[in-house]
This record gives structure tokens, sequence and C-alpha cells, in this order.
């Protein structure tokens, strides 16, 4: 043992000829490479998340504010699977009109849904909750709930698409144990 490297100890002898195969310096240049292509993938994904938020933002009409990111959380919302859910942009619709005062069409929000990003990590409503108090996160948590709800009980993942919400706008967990109680209560 006294010989062996923290990763033989940890992982056990099978790991050792993974290490040693690693640590040689012909390895150094292929590491450096998979890890430039990869922050090269991370900056690509980021510039066509953030083209795809502006055309968005320019279909709506609306400036980069709490009713633009309500709307945008919504048409995240409306997608069921690979499907735009059409009781969901009905409810969007409804809701977008109450908050922004502007007549938008359905055909406005699925625009903006087909342009909405398809896969949801963690990060991607971060930018939401740059500039918000506590009930325009509120708002638009309530707002996006509201269209999951629309045409029934939430699925799985439409559950893990408004926890990741819930992270993106840094929600508390006092937040959302109040807004549990509303609506069982309701």
């Amino acid at each position: 043992m006294a010989g062996e490297g923290w990763h033989t100890s940890f992982l056990g002898p099978l790991s050792e000829p993974v290490w040693r195969w690693l640590d040689s310096p012909a390895m150094l240049p292929a590491i450096a490479i998979a890890v430039a292509v990869v922050g090269l993938c991370v900056l690509v994904a980021g510039n066509l998340r953030m083209r795809r938020r502006h055309a968005r933002l320019a279909i709506s009409g609306l400036r980069n504010g709490a009713r633009f990111r309500v709307v945008d959380a919504m048409c995240h919302a409306v997608w069921d699977g690979r499907t735009i859910n059409t009781v969901r942009v009905k409810r969007a619709l409804q809701i977008a009109r109450d908050t922004t005062g502007m007549d938008f069409t359905s055909m406005h929000m699925q625009e903006m849904a087909q342009r909405a990003d398809r896969i949801i990590i963690p990060i991607n409503f971060n930018w939401m909750r740059e500039d918000l108090n506590r009930e325009e996160k509120l708002l638009i948590f309530n707002a996006t709930l509201s269209v999951l709800l629309a045409d029934g009980p939430m699925g799985r993942s439409d559950r893990v698409f408004l926890r990741t919400l819930a992270r993106g706008l840094r929600l508390g967990r006092t937040d959302l144990r109040a807004l549990a109680r509303l609506i069982t209560t309701s």
C-alpha cells in the first residue's frame, strides 16, 4: 500500500492501468484537446440559447423585464413531451394577455415556443432572476405552474421542469411551501 497512489487505494487495483495511461505524457495533448472541445461546445450552446431568447423577445414585442420573463417561462411550459400542448397554449395565451395587456395570438405563443430551449438543464433559467424581486419571481413561477396544470395533473417531466425553474429563479423552500399550501387548500 505504501507505493500505491490514492486512486488505487480508493478505486481498487483494477483502476491502476487506467491511471498509468492517463499519467503518461502522451495523454496531455489529448486531454487538452478534449477540454478545449468541451469548452467550445459550451460556448456555442450558450450563444445559441441567447440567440433563441432574443428571437423570443422580438416576437413578443416586450422589453426584457418581468412581463417578458413570465411569457418566456410559459412558452417553455407549453411543451408536453415532443409536441406543443394546445390546452397549455390557450392557458398561456390567457395569462400573457392579462399580464402584459398586449393582444397576443396563439401564433405568437407557438412561434415563441418553437424557439424555446428544448433541453432543459439547471442553468437555463438563471438569467430570469436578474433584477427581479421576490413577488415577480413568484409571479413567473405561478404563471408557469398554471400553464402546466391546464391539461390535468403534472407528470414527472413537468415536476422536474418546475423544480429547474424554481432553482433558476432561486425561490426559497419557504416560498414553495407557501405555494403548496395555497394549492392544496384551494
